[in-house]
């Protein structure tokens, strides 16, 4: 029995991001506190942002409300907003130390972007296939 793409997709940004969370368990021995001691919040925006945003890309475009192209035009455009807004918020308020919070969020930021990337490719593919 196949499985519907969503609960695929859920299942595989759940196990990623539980490997993300591991391998900051891992870096506790080797890095600073400081880098990494709020990173599984981080984690949680990026989850939620991630796969509400995939979500908008799969059933969107279905419905035919908007075509395919146009919503993941939007997708990049909020989610590069909303990172940026959170970015700034924690920078302006002082919640976190500056340098290093950035390199930690700059790095959950890339590794995401990668995952998000490969995951719409998938979709693309399976778009183009099902036509």
């Amino acid at each position: 029995m196949k499985k519907h793409p969503f609960i695929n997709y859920l299942n595989k940004i759940t196990f990623f991001s539980i490997g993300i969370c591991f391998i900051i368990m891992l870096l506790w021995l080797f890095v600073s506190g400081e880098y990494i001691r709020t990173a599984p919040y981080y984690i949680a925006v990026f989850y939620v942002v991630t796969t509400g945003f995939w979500a908008f890309l799969y059933f969107i475009p279905k419905k035919g409300i908007i075509k395919f192209e146009q919503a993941y035009m939007i997708t990049k455009t909020a989610k590069i907003i909303i990172y940026a807004l959170v970015f700034a918020l924690v920078l302006v308020f002082g919640w976190e130390k500056n340098i290093k919070f950035a390199i930690a969020y700059l790095s959950l930021y890339l590794v995401y972007t990668v995952f998000d990337t490969i995951t719409v490719m998938q979709l693309i593919k399976d778009n183009k296939a099902s036509k």
